[in-house]
Order: structure tokens, then C-alpha cells, then sequence
């Protein structure tokens, strides 16, 4: 029998075992950084889900195979097998035509640039288009992009604030110095 690459017959039972432990470490390292990740995955989505009940994992889940999604049909194919699915239950009315954009206004090349410019922004995403520099898509995208970045940066703090606010059922801080009637 010959070694084939990468076979370790030749190593002992004890040189096997420290093998095993040095890749066994990489393992290790990269399954205590997925459970970690996994378990601010649901920190995040229980706290979401108390600021809004609609926020659902299946939503945010939903959200993220959008988001990484290299082709923007698959989730619009989705769509119209869920809503076929829901019209065959009777629980939605049919699509005319069989269309699932009949009877909603399609956006046009505009509009999806400057959708995907405001939630870059919105997102934190890197603030590059992808379309030729200077060209007026570029211009849209990165124009959206900069009111996405500006509401959520302005925003986001009272948002958040009242969240923090209702779930404590505490009035903001009074601006009254306490101690100023005390000593007078």
C-alpha cells in the first residue's frame, strides 16, 4: 500500500492525536464564534421582537436571504408562489391575469436604484453603488444613500430613547437640579 498526499501513516498514535488537536482548534474557534453569533442572533431578535411584535425571526430571516441574495427574482418568484399558495386557501383574493404585479404599481429602474441607495444607507452599508462613477445612477444611488445614513443617524437616538422610555414606564430625566432647592 503507498501514501497517498496528505496521508499520515507515518506519524504515531500519539503524533495523530496532536494533529487531530491542531486542526481541532480551528474547529473549536470557529464553532465558539458560530454559537456566540447565533446566540446575539436571538438577544437581538427577542429585543426586536419586544420594540415591535411584527419583527419576527421568519421576518428577519426572510430579510437577510433578500438581502444576500444575488438574484433579485428569486424573492419576487417567492412571492408569487406564497401568494398563490394563500389564494388557493381562500385566503386572499386572486391575482387578476395571473400576474402578481397587476394590480401593484411595478417601480421602475429610478425607483429600485434609489430603494437600494436608502437601504445601504439605512443599513451602514459601504457607500459605493456599483454603477459608474458620476453617472446619474450613481448620483441616485448615493444621494438615497445619504438620506438613509441622515434619518437613521437622526432618528434612530429618539427611537430608541422612547422605546427605552415606555419599556422602563420612566419619564425622561428632568432637567431641575434637585439640589438647587435644598440649599436655598
Amino acid at each position: 500500500m503507498t501514501a497517498t498526499a496528505g496521508s499520515n501513516t507515518k506519524l504515531t498514535d500519539a503524533e495523530r492525536q496532536k494533529l487531530f488537536a491542531y486542526h481541532f482548534r480551528k474547529e473549536l474557534s470557529a464553532e465558539t464564534k458560530r454559537r456566540e453569533a447565533a446566540a446575539e442572533k436571538t438577544a437581538n431578535r427577542k429585543v426586536a421582537k419586544a420594540s415591535d411584535p411584527s419583527f419576527s425571526g421568519q421576518k428577519f430571516d426572510h430579510y437577510l436571504k433578500a438581502h444576500f441574495g444575488e438574484d433579485d427574482q428569486k424573492p419576487v418568484d417567492r412571492l408569487k408562489s406564497d401568494r398563490e399558495n394563500l389564494e388557493w386557501l381562500g385566503l386572499i383574493p386572486a391575482t387578476t391575469g395571473g400576474d402578481l404585479l397587476a394590480q401593484i404599481d411595478r417601480v421602475d429602474k429610478e425607483q429600485l436604484i434609489q430603494a437600494k441607495g436608502y437601504k445601504a444607507g439605512l443599513l451602514g452599508l459601504d457607500r459605493v453603488s456599483g454603477y459608474d462613477a458620476g453617472s446619474s445612477d450613481d448620483k441616485l444611488f448615493l444621494a438615497s444613500y445619504d438620506a438613509g445614513k441622515a434619518e437613521y443617524d437622526t432618528e434612530i437616538p429618539d427611537i430608541m430613547a422612547r422605546i427605552e422610555a415606555a419599556a422602563s414606564k420612566e419619564e425622561p430625566p428632568s432637567t431641575e437640579d434637585p439640589f438647587q432647592q435644598a440649599a436655598e
